[in-house]
């Protein structure tokens, strides 16, 4: 490394240029010009760089770039002169000053103007400090106002996207609603304004709490609560799509073929479908529940009805409904016999899974269920519109192609309300998809030693039984209505692999 006193000047910048640009590193990996006029400042040259830095005291810091020209350009001594004095009194001020100052000042300011324009440095909570000191405090058992699992993973995927990430890192005390707002129509040009309007939600939720039982640590107050001015100006149009039966099997029997078969255009030769989402598939089908419960499904929550042997019954926790109300299912014996081989060949081998849909990305350690939007994006696969395939010459879209309209999980629950209709029990669909349920009881699950499993395990299913049998009225119309359902679905089905079978029969 050599170190050369000069009074730096237009031939030292030229040399240091050369250097850097020509992409070998000097002996000993640095050649330094210390200025004799400037104390402090120096021209380092290293591969493929050559920077202005300013010594003083025990700081080194780079205050601009000879080479490479577009970082922050500073090409002459004397404007790297010029900077010193006030790099070293801001040191002495407040050394986090420095880089908000360089900003300014490297935006086209003068020293003058980049001083006034400084943004002060606040150490207050970031918008992902506060959002995790929300979570953690509504997640403990004391909380007053527990957040459901489903909100959790829905604020968390909020501050996952894209399109705030430049915004997560930012101290809410600074932040302005401008800056809300861009993130808020970025995400709605991307995503669809439901995703928007979410991301305006959570945003509020975290801001709120971090104002009322965090204003110290955060830097929000009372006064400026700037945040409960963010809306947005869209609104969902109501869906209005239905798919009928013969779009639902027909999607089922490309989901089929897939399991053993890549998908069009894909060059990797794994096959398309997972069997833990074929099953995934089936199960929300047949049940038309929400994704994000229907596949939260405990294995110990699934069995056969002890009082009545033509059903099994199915629950969910109120932390896993919507309405925040426990949910029994009952599902009849032609529908348990169709999924349970579905449900035991999509079993991981590795490990024994709590739940009926795993997923294969579970382990012991981290056990989870089939994602609440794999089969959604299951069918936009079948579209050809996944952004492995989406514009390529190759996709296709299986579902155009097969006449089947594009639908998605939730769409079913249109589906289901319209077969009802049809079989003259107009209140069947609200009973099987948990409208207006009202059931308090939460089916609860403490943490338990092996002795007191098979005693607990018989006391949920006791539970899950009465809560069932709490009202045998509105009982007897959920059987009524999934059996309905679940025949329409299955009849359809089989009807299309006995056609199948006859084709084959007539091909060979």
């Amino acid at each position: 490394m050599a170190t050369v006193r000069v009074v730096i000047g237009e031939k030292h910048v030229k040399e240091a240029t050369a250097m850097a640009a020509s992409g070998v590193a000097p002996e000993g990996g640095f050649h330094i010009y210390s200025d004799d006029r400037a104390q402090g400042l120096r021209l380092v040259v290293q591969k493929n760089r050559a920077s202005w830095v300013v010594k003083y005291k025990s700081w080194s810091k780079t205050i601009g770039w000879v080479y490479p020209e577009d970082n922050r350009p500073l090409k002459t001594a004397t404007a790297a002169r010029d900077l010193v004095p006030v790099v070293k009194a801001i040191l002495d001020e407040d050394v986090d000053q420095l880089e908000p100052f360089l900003t300014a000042r490297h935006n086209g300011r003068d020293n003058k103007k980049a001083l006034e324009a400084m943004r002060p440095v606040v150490k207050t909570w970031t918008l992902q400090e506060c959002a995790d000191a929300m979570i953690d405090a509504r997640t403990k058992a004391t909380s007053s106002s527990p957040l459901r699992k489903a909100s959790v993973d829905e604020i968390r995927r909020t501050l996952r996207r894209d399109e705030i990430k430049d915004l997560i890192g930012e101290p809410v005390a600074t932040m302005k609603r401008g800056e809300v707002e861009k993130v808020r129509d970025k995400i709605e040009a991307a995503a669809g304004i439901s995703a928007a309007k979410k991301c305006v939600s959570n945003i509020r939720s975290i801001l709120n709490y971090c104002c009322e039982y965090k204003s110290g640590d955060s830097g929000l107050d009372h006064r400026d609560m700037w945040w409960e001015l963010l809306k947005t100006d869209s609104k969902i149009n109501p869906r209005t799509r239905t798919p009928s039966l013969s779009d639902i099997v027909g999607t089922l029997q490309l989901i089929q073929h897939y399991l053993h078969h890549p998908l069009p255009g894909r060059r990797d030769g794994k096959r398309g479908v997972r069997a833990n989402v074929f099953a995934a598939a089936w199960w929300l089908i047949l049940t038309s529940q929400r994704t994000s419960a229907g596949l939260a499904l405990l294995r110990v929550d699934f069995y056969r009805d002890p009082r009545d042997p033509d059903f099994y019954l199915a629950a969910w926790d109120e932390e896993a409904m919507k309405g925040k109300k426990t949910h029994v299912l009952p599902i009849p014996k032609r529908a348990v016999d169709h999924m349970l081989p579905l449900i035991e060949a999509s079993a991981d081998e590795g490990f024994e899974s709590k739940w009926a849909f795993p997923s294969e990305r579970g382990s012991e350690d981290t056990d989870i269920h089939v994602s609440r939007t794999a089969v959604r994006q299951l069918i936009v696969r079948l579209q050809g519109r996944d952004p492995l395939m989406k514009g390529k010459a190759e996709s296709h879209d299986l579902l155009a192609e097969a006449g089947i309209v594009h639908w998605t999980p939730h769409d079913l629950r249109r589906s289901i309300t319209s077969v009802m209709d049809d079989a003259g029990i107009p209140g069947g669909a609200s009973a099987v998809l948990a409208h207006e349920v009202k059931l308090s009881d939460s089916l609860g699950e403490d943490a338990l030693s092996e002795a007191q499993r098979e005693e607990w395990l018989a006391t949920r299913m006791a539970k899950i039984t009465k809560l069932a049998y709490g009202g045998g009225a509105f009982l007897k119309l959920k059987k009524n209505a999934m059996t309905v359902w679940t025949d329409a679905v299955l009849d359809a089905w089989e009807a299309t692999q006995t056609s199948k079978a006859v084709d084959l029969q007539a091909a060979a």
